[in-house]
């Protein structure tokens, strides 16, 4: 059981790790569409505030997107360190779920809380809560097969 946290507590760290990235890439991309589309415009791009509003929800797409392709590879890992594919189906799932909402709650704070005031149009944190819970889901179903079928092979 100890050796579970661990790996919990292992794969939950490489997630947050992952969300300072994308909330601080997240931050430069929506700074660079804001000074392009907004400032250094002048006002003369009515589109301006629509456009920085877009690129801030792709970001938190990307995201949502990533959570997967994190939890895959983590929890690869993970299972490896485990003795049954039953401890690598709890721990890779449980692990990816919890990393992933910590990975994303860092991220879409780092970018909402980042938003300058020519952002007004873009996504607030709790519009955001509901796709991010749902897009939890196939991260921790990823993250408990790929983690089973790595203890297994073991």
């Amino acid at each position: 059981m100890k050796r579970i946290l661990q790996a919990i507590g292992f794969t939950t760290v490489v997630f947050a790790v992952f969300g300072i990235a994308l909330g601080l890439l997240g931050y430069i991309s929506g700074s660079w569409a804001q000074s392009q589309l907004i400032t250094d415009a002048g006002g003369a791009a009515e589109f301006g505030p629509v456009f920085v509003a877009v690129a801030y929800l792709q970001t938190a797409v990307v995201v949502f997107l990533l959570g997967p392709v994190v939890a895959g590879l983590a929890a690869s890992i993970l299972g490896s360190l485990l003795s049954t594919p039953k401890a690598g189906l709890l721990a890779g799932g449980t692990a990816s779920l919890v990393g992933f909402y910590v990975m994303s709650v860092v991220a879409l704070a780092i970018i909402v809380f980042s938003k300058g005031p020519d952002a007004q149009q873009a996504f607030s944190f709790t519009q955001a809560l509901g796709p991010m819970l749902l897009a939890g889901i196939p991260t921790a179903i990823i993250g408990s097969l790929l983690s089973a079928l790595s203890a297994a092979a073991n």
